[in-house]
């Protein structure tokens, strides 16, 4: 069974490190990547050290790669996870035509996953950033209910809270069970497995 994961969010919110980190917490000893840009298609290996040290704010050099992750679970029954690393979200309006074609990327993964993870930056305390998040929130979760997708919001970076509340009291009620991860600790990796991999499947969490 195959399930094609898009991650998404806003820059700076750990897309890249997250879908390098996760697939190497899911047993992947080295990396199969597929990347799409402006350029063209890309294809390789690497170990996931290798793909932190060269992908991970690499600079305007993978600005606008889409990149995909595959991650073979050796199970009773196989299957295979595609981690989608999408470009970035800008809130900027109206967009340039080097972001429009970015964007235009994205909605393609989004388009093509069967489930999409939203991570939310829980350290951020920038109100712009918050609003543009929230505007994302709301129309990823409605596209999401329209065409029959599993749609999951993640706070992520919890181990940079140090007591501060940022974009907790934004978008998670007090008596909501929302899921905190952290790419750098793992902190959270095991829960997620646990969603992605169950028959039910992933759940709306705001």
């Amino acid at each position: 069974m195959n399930k094609n994961i898009a991650v998404v969010g806003a820059a700076k919110e750990g897309k890249t490190l997250f879908c390098i980190n996760f697939a190497e917490f899911m047993g992947a000893r080295s990396l199969c990547y597929t990347e799409r840009s402006p350029s063209g298609i890309g294809r390789g290996v690497v170990s996931p050290a290798t793909a932190r040290e060269l992908m991970v704010d690499p600079g305007p050099r993978c600005n606008g790669v889409v990149r995909s992750f595959a991650v073979n679970l050796l199970q009773r029954q196989p299957q295979r996870l595609a981690l989608v690393d999408t470009a970035s979200l800008k809130e900027q309006s109206p967009l340039p035509h080097a972001e429009r074609k970015k964007l235009v990327a994205t909605l393609q993964a989004l388009r093509e996953a069967d489930i999409i993870l939203h991570l939310l930056d829980l350290a951020c305390n920038d109100p712009a950033r918050i609003d543009f998040s929230s505007e994302a929130n709301r129309f990823l979760s409605s596209y999401c209910l329209r065409h029959g997708k599993q749609y999951l919001v993640i706070g992520t970076k919890c181990d940079l809270l140090n007591g501060r509340k940022g974009m907790i009291r934004h978008f998670f009620s007090p008596d909501s069970k929302p899921l905190f991860i952290s790419s750098t600790t793992r902190e959270g990796f095991a829960q997620l497995r646990h969603l992605l991999l169950s028959k039910s499947g992933c759940f709306m969490v705001q």
